[in-house]
């Protein structure tokens, strides 16, 4: 599976780097480059570190992730009515 698009590298890769010792997202980047770029892929980078699934929860939105989003903020006035 591609995982960062950017750098074109695949979460088999990115596995072969946890093997060989990274343990960190800036850790992998260095090691072949993914999440270096627009970052959007270091959500399954770091799953990938844990020793989860690539998808462990996460919903590509290309850049944003879905968990990763901020609130919409509610004006306070909408709230009183």
């Amino acid at each position: 599976m591609l995982v960062c698009h950017c750098n074109k590298v695949s979460d088999r890769v990115i596995r072969e780097c946890v093997d060989r010792g990274a343990r960190s997202v800036e850790e992998v980047g260095r090691a072949c480059g993914a999440g270096a770029a627009c970052g959007g892929c270091r959500p399954t980078i770091r799953a990938l570190v844990a020793g989860e699934p690539p998808d462990a929860g996460i919903v590509s939105l290309g850049r944003a992730r879905a968990r990763e989003q901020a609130p919409v903020p509610v004006p306070a006035d909408a709230l009183a009515s």
